[in-house]
């Protein structure tokens, strides 16, 4: 299937170019492969909150931060959404065999590395860990890394991928259909990884992160939510507090503002007329409305008032 021309495709029948292709999507990466015989093509698009990367190649030998690491975290995790073809993903001592409609979570700040045995085409899923930990509080990437999704939920989110792919040229010019893309997207990968990967996480500071994390769900919206009235509320340091939140590649305050600028931003979605966006940014925990139409432009590339209306293409 040719890949949608919304998302231009960058092809190579060279190894050493190919190898420039990858490391400029995947920094770090190293492939080989036959390379008299060799053939891949690559292509990214973001959906808004979620990434997307499409790739198909001929079999290849797949390693990543074997010398070296990042110098930070990304704040993202990986799925590996096999299309078709097969591969063994390895990752944290871990090989398992991902064949069609198979899918593993991968941490992209750790040494990993992927052998596709056969011509291949896979997807490969970037999400926002902080996503992830507000869903799932007990989620540990440390020792979920490398692990296999469900397969049943796996399939379900290769479908829809694929199908969202192929209407690239519609969600170019269609922003809420775009925002729904990615809602539903995030959701369904949510909720595979939920089912496939929450049990793993135990002890002493996954229950620190699950209290802090939950706490901060359900008092998102008070204006008053810090660092200090979270280790307070809990009876315990600022300190831990951060380490839960460093542990995320993130801090408190960065956390907190991203889930109220999303609650918002469903809300102006949702809510064309009738509420004012002022008070939509005091509903969301904001207490000064010019502070939150400047956070929020500058992370939607909109102003409030434009997302309000549609006008989001020029963000696409």
């Amino acid at each position: 299937m040719a890949m949608n021309h919304a998302a231009p495709v960058r092809r190579s029948a060279r190894l050493d170019q190919w190898n420039e292709i990858v490391g400029d999507t995947f920094r770090g990466c190293v492939v080989d492969a036959d390379r008299t015989q060799f053939d891949g093509r690559l292509a990214t698009h973001h959906f808004g909150t979620i990434g997307l990367v499409r790739i198909k190649a001929q079999p290849s030998r797949v390693r990543r931060w074997q010398s070296g690491m990042p110098p930070k975290r990304s704040g993202s995790v990986f799925l590996h959404l096999q299309v078709g073809g097969t591969g063994v993903n390895i990752q944290s001592g871990r090989e398992i065999t991902i064949n069609p409609g198979c899918a593993a979570l991968c941490d992209p700040d750790r040494g990993y590395g992927v052998d596709f045995v056969t011509p291949y085409e896979l997807f490969v899923l970037d999400l926002p860990l902080s996503s992830i930990a507000l869903a799932h509080p007990a989620f540990d990437l440390d020792r979920a890394a490398g692990l296999a999704i469900d397969p049943h939920r796996s399939k379900l989110l290769i479908s829809f991928m694929r199908t969202a792919w192929s209407q690239l040229d519609l969600l170019a010019t269609d922003a809420d259909w775009r925002d729904c893309i990615d809602r539903v997207g995030l959701d369904l990968a949510l909720h595979a990884i939920g089912q496939s990967i929450e049990p793993c996480a135990s002890g002493a500071p996954a229950e620190l992160r699950r209290l802090v994390l939950v706490y901060v769900r359900e008092h998102l919206f008070d204006p008053e939510l810090r660092t200090s009235s979270i280790a307070q509320a809990l009876h315990i340091s600022s300190r831990s507090v951060q380490l839960v939140f460093e542990r995320l590649s993130t801090t408190a305050s960065a956390f907190i503002l991203e889930q109220r600028l999303s609650h918002a931003a469903e809300r102006l979605r949702t809510e064309r007329g009738g509420v004012s966006i002022t008070q939509v940014a005091y509903d969301c925990g904001f207490s000064d409305s010019a502070y939150f139409s400047r956070c929020f432009s500058k992370s939607h590339r909109v102003s409030p008032r434009d997302f309000r209306a549609g006008r989001r293409d020029q963000a696409f």
